[in-house]
């Protein structure tokens, strides 16, 4: 799994993508989420959408982070998973594991 991330006006944006070992992909995911809980953004939206599934050791990290950044009233997202990510929470409360959103949330802007 490869991640990337972008500092955003609203939010925090990491993107995960298959490729990397799993174990130094942990480590970068690690990385990203700890520079993203210090951004200062309400919101930290993960995009799945290049994901085929999710090891176990990295959810296990967006669990973590998902906790962390909760008790500092910022909101971890993830976005766009597919069916496979998806069930890797699915044992889980609601309560314990990030929102999740099976689709891109549409930015809010109105005509004029």
């Amino acid at each position: 799994m490869n991640v990337f991330h972008e500092i955003l006006p609203d939010h925090y944006l990491v993107l995960l993508a298959d490729d990397q070992p799993a174990a130094s992909a942990a480590d970068s995911l690690e990385r990203c989420l700890l520079q993203a809980s210090r951004s200062r953004k309400p919101r930290v939206l993960v995009d799945c959408s290049r994901l085929q599934a999710l090891a176990t050791s990295h959810r296990d990290v967006l669990l973590r982070y998902h906790e962390r950044l909760r008790r500092r009233g910022v909101q971890l997202v993830l976005v766009q998973l597919s069916h496979a990510v998806q069930r890797a929470f699915e044992n889980l409360t609601e309560d314990a594991r990030p929102l999740m959103l099976p689709d891109a949330p549409k930015s809010t802007s109105s005509a004029a």
